[in-house]
């Protein structure tokens, strides 16, 4: 696998981790009782499966025979899509409770840079499937 994809493997994986771990959510809705109720959008939930599969066919390889630069635009497809959902949706993985007035979600530090470190390895990965064609 070249660096670029390499590095964009490790980035996705990181990505699709702290979403898990760090619970990263794309909607919030009232729940009643002053309750705030936060989850994954369905497109969400699935862009998040589809990386998980993509990133464990290149850990394990992959069920069919793909080639390596099959598995390297899988990667790309897979990682550029979640990564542009997280920005897009405005995931979060904080909510700020301001009482009366309700909440505020937004994304921690943490989560910015490994959208960011996620987006550069995206970018790197590009501009390699443009020399390779």
């Amino acid at each position: 696998m070249k660096a670029e994809f390499l590095a964009l493997f490790e980035a996705a994986k990181v990505l699709v981790t702290y979403i898990d771990k760090e619970n990263v959510f794309d909607k919030a809705v009232a729940g009643g009782c002053s309750g705030m109720d936060y989850h994954l959008s369905d497109k969400f939930y699935d862009l998040i499966v589809n990386a998980r599969k993509v990133i464990s066919d290149v850990e394990n390889g992959p069920e069919n025979s793909d080639r390596d630069g099959e598995v390297n635009v899988r990667m790309f497809e897979a990682a550029k899509a979640l990564a542009t959902h997280v920005e897009k949706e405005h995931a979060f993985d904080k909510v700020n409770d301001m009482g009366s007035v309700g909440i505020e979600t937004y994304q921690s530090d943490a989560l910015i840079e490994v959208i960011q470190r996620t987006n550069k390895a995206i970018q790197e990965a590009e501009n390699g499937l443009n020399i390779s064609e």
